[in-house]
């Protein structure tokens, strides 16, 4: 987009420089004007160029009427910038020009100060995010004449660069943000084409010092970022000066779009019925919780290309969004743009209508806990463009619609549920997503023993990187002695679907036979909470014998560099995965369950081993887990052993406090220590 920082002289100058761009397009050699329509064109331009000329002298002899003058001149911006995005054989330019000219057609003596729109004022609710708060340094930089200067840097970024920015500005301050939401929300507006290109974009960000990353112990990737306070009120000056999105006086998103493509829903249900809701092109919900929507809401929304109504902060649980019912959806067949969905964490929809089955451009569709979503529709084999699903935590889906196996764009597959028998002709199987030949991440929950013999089929899906497993944990209660159910460890979330206030023991009956398909924990605190008794030793071996499977039957693929087991139910590290068959594996994470070794195997390349919620965890020696998994570079053991003979053992693995332990810290560590030997005694007084 067109950057529209600094002085209104300024702002014309460089808008100037941009329309000679645009008229090179449409007219290359003005002399070579033969054509009637070519003439037309190039006479707008001209016309254009002489009126902002005009303005810039006029502009020059007065700055009461700044803000006034540069809010107009934002509106010509995103137009000019539009103008620039449609290719010369698109509808004739005349009508875009004339809009200029329309924008730019203005009685310099009749601008005012903007007055204040009712966004701007002050609301005061505890859902809102804390203000920003002023350090001494950021005031500093904010009052210094480098201000300015950095206004023009960020202007002087290349488009595409500077709208990845923007989307920086919707998010309160100092919020740890996931670098996939932002990815998936560029990839929405088609800023970037592909998740590829977004980390390239992520990357040059980080490069130019612009976001802080947030790395873990346990991993060499960035998976989250924040921005500085400072740089966020930098942007948000370029961001709304360029017609970006408003933003009231405390710097937060508001739900004026008049201006704007761009709606935040905020505690106030946004603006309905005026001309901007036709061309919406992203609707982004930031601190609303309940969100109503008459059934007609989607019926206008054909330009809309991103639309999340549901959580974006990664592991606020408490975050509790909910709609009145899942009606406004039925429209949904009309945003024939859409890219991004998201009602991630919304509670009470229930289906999907098949008519989604229509948005043949839909690329990301995240439906992460959703608690009452019972069922996907067949229909959702339709959208052949879709590489990003995640239903994981949908606890009462009770199936895969089969036409999953026909999204052959497919990268990302979360919440995979396995709880039918292979003979069953009316779900999808895994062995049939062996034609995703796209497919890098899977995650499966097994909600029965009869559906863990898909297991089998693992070693058809050729082009895996990252496979997650959860198994439901099994437990004995009096009106059901083989009923399943399980939950995140150690997360209360499931605690919370419905509405938010019901325990999984409250819910109707269907939620407790579907919530087979929940992942799983072996935290007995959790099946206290349930109403289920702890099983015995005797249950638990019966249990994990019918359920082995044959490892000359199960095969990963060899492709596979992360790997990760929840709730596995034997007590034996299963037989069929074999380091020396898993050369790429680099990452093992291990929680919950019932494991009480590692196995003996030999060959490992892992790096990275997490072992959580392992209660029974009987391992030999840190020496003998090193000479196992010799490549290690970081370890984190959190709550394992507690039951085992040897947990006094595992007590003595060089972990910290937070249970980590990472080689190149240990390393350091060994060498800072001779030095510390050798220092000189202190000196006395």
């Amino acid at each position: 987009m067109f950057p529209c920082g600094g002085s209104s002289v300024e702002v014309v100058s460089r808008l100037m420089k941009r329309l000679e761009e645009a008229k090179g397009r449409f007219v290359p050699d003005p002399k070579d004007a033969s054509s009637e329509d070519v003439r037309d064109v190039l006479e707008r331009f001209n016309k254009i160029k002489e009126k902002m000329e005009e303005l810039r002298k006029m502009l020059r002899q007065s700055k009461e009427k700044e803000d006034a003058a540069i809010n107009k001149f934002a509106l010509v911006a995103r137009q000019v910038d539009e103008l620039l995005r449609s290719g010369i054989t698109d509808e004739s330019p005349l009508k875009k020009l004339d809009k200029i000219m329309e924008n730019i057609n203005f009685k310099f003596e009749e601008l005012g100060v903007k007055p204040m729109d009712s966004s701007g004022e002050q609301e005061s609710n505890a859902e809102e995010e804390e203000g920003e708060e002023d350090f001494p340094l950021e005031r500093q930089i904010l009052e210094s004449s480098a201000w300015a200067h950095l206004l023009l840097v960020v202007d002087s970024f290349e488009t595409q660069l500077k709208l990845c920015l923007f989307c920086l500005t919707v998010f309160p301050p100092n919020a740890v943000l996931k670098k996939r939401l932002l990815i998936h929300w560029w990839m929405g507006e088609e800023i970037v084409q592909t998740s590829e290109e977004g980390k390239k974009c992520f990357d040059q960000l980080v490069s130019k010092g612009l976001i802080i990353t947030i790395k873990k112990k346990h991993c060499d990737e960035v998976h989250y970022f924040s921005i500085q306070s400072w740089i966020r009120r930098l942007l948000i000056t370029v961001a709304k000066s360029n017609a970006f999105l408003e933003f009231d006086q405390d710097g937060r998103p508001s739900d004026d779009y008049s201006r704007s493509r761009r709606a935040c829903l905020r505690l106030k249900l946004p603006p309905i019925g005026d001309d901007a809701e036709n061309r919406l092109l992203t609707v982004y919900n930031v601190y609303k919780r309940y969100v109503e929507f008459e059934p007609t809401w989607l019926v206008n929304k054909g330009e809309m290309t991103t639309m999340q109504l549901g959580r974006w902060k990664e592991s606020d649980q408490k975050h509790h969004i909910e709609v009145k019912n899942d009606e406004f959806l039925k429209g949904i067949d009309n945003c024939k743009s859409l890219r991004y969905i998201s009602l991630r964490g919304v509670s009470r929809v229930e289906t999907l209508p098949e008519s989604i089955g229509k948005l043949t451009k839909l690329i990301v569709l995240d439906l992460r806990a959703c608690h009452n979503l019972e069922k996907l529709p067949e229909a959702l084999g339709s959208a052949k463009k879709l590489q990003y699903l995640d239903v994981s935590d949908c606890f009462l889906l009770d199936k895969m619609p089969k036409s999953i196996a026909n999204l052959s764009d497919l990268e990302v597959l979360k919440g995979f549920l396995l709880i039918s028998g292979p003979d069953d002709k009316h779900v999808c199987h895994l062995h049939e997503l062996a034609k995703l030949a796209k497919l890098r991440k899977l995650s499966i929950n097994i909600g029965s023993r009869i559906a863990e013999t898909e297991l089998e089929m693992l070693g058809e899906l050729k082009t895996l990187t990252t496979l997650i497993i959860t198994w439901a944990v099994v437990t004995t209660k009096k009106e059901d002695s083989h009923s399943t159910r399980g939950a995140e460890a150690p997360s209360q979330e499931k605690k919370q679907q419905g509405t938010g206030k019901d325990s999984i023991e409250d819910l109707p009956p269907k939620s407790k036979q579907s919530s087979d398909a929940a992942t799983a924990t072996a935290a007995a605190a959790d099946r206290q909470a349930s109403g289920a008794r702890p099983l015995t030793k005797k249950e638990t071996k019966k249990i994990a014998a019918d359920r082995s499977l044959d490892p000359a039957k199960v095969t990963l693929p060899s492709t596979i560099e992360k790997l990760d087991l929840r709730c596995f139910t034997e007590e034996e590290f299963p037989q069929w995965i074999d380091p020396l068959k898993l050369q790429k594996l680099k990452k093992l994470y291990l929680r919950g369950g019932m494991l009480r070794s590692l196995g003996d195997g030999r060959g490992w390349k892992v790096e990275a081993l997490r072992l959580r919620f392992l209660n029974y965890l009987d391992h030999p020696s840190w020496e003998n887990l090193t000479t196992s998994f010799p490549g290690l570079r970081f370890v984190e053991k959190l709550n394992c052993g507690k039951k085992s003979s040897s947990h006094k053992e595992l007590s003595s693995w060089p972990c910290n406090k937070e249970g980590l332990w990472c080689k190149e810290d240990a390393k350091k560590s060994a060498e800072d220590e001779p030095k510390a030997m050798n220092l000189p005694p202190p000196e006395t007084d």
